[in-house]
């Protein structure tokens, strides 16, 4: 297993996991540029984020700062999706564990030819399952469940659909780029 692993996954990858698993223990280590955030969300969507953990806006803060490094002139809908990206995470809290184990996961399934957002079947709102099985499923439909809250919230449809498709982004470019990005940070 741990050779399936280290083929799929890049070293970055391991260095950047190392680092998330000790933000998901240590918050107060996230710092997240709400000021960056700020200057590409406005209304609605600024509001979605801010109510994001600020794990999960750090994170995205780093995902949108390496797609504009790597696509210096990339549409302001995929730099807002990039930033909104995990919105869907935000409707019930992460405890450090569960963040930990969804992520440790994830390669395994990716490897078994998994899509990590190709899940949306079901209600994307519904209340997380309990047990591992219930915490992974509730993962898997965090990107359906954020393009359907950025809808709810009066959000850009392009910006939707490209959080719905940033994990299986077939047919979405700008999901392409948010996906290479959130794989490098």
């Amino acid at each position: 297993m741990l050779g399936t692993l280290v083929a799929v996954k890049p070293a970055t990858w391991f260095v950047n996991a190392g680092l998330r698993t000790l933000r998901a223990f240590v918050p107060s280590l996230a710092r997240p540029d709400d000021t960056f955030a700020a200057q590409w969300l406005s209304g609605h969507e600024l509001d979605l984020y801010q109510g994001m953990d600020r794990r999960d806006r750090d994170h995205a803060c780093r995902v949108a700062r390496a797609l504009l490094a790597a696509h210096p002139g990339a549409p302001a809908t995929v730099v807002r999706a990039a930033l909104l990206h995990d919105v869907g995470k935000s409707a019930v809290p992460y405890r450090a564990w569960e963040r930990i184990v969804v992520h440790l996961c994830r390669p395994w399934r990716e490897a078994r030819g998994e899509a990590a957002g190709r899940d949306d079947t079901g209600d994307a709102g519904a209340t997380p399952a309990v047990g591992l099985v219930g915490l992974l499923a509730w993962h898997r439909r965090h990107a359906a469940r954020g393009a359907e809250m950025i809808l709810a919230a009066g959000g850009d449809p392009e910006v939707a659909a490209l959080v719905r498709h940033h994990h299986d982004p077939r047919g979405f470019a700008g999901a392409e780029l948010i996906r290479a990005a959130d794989a490098d940070t």
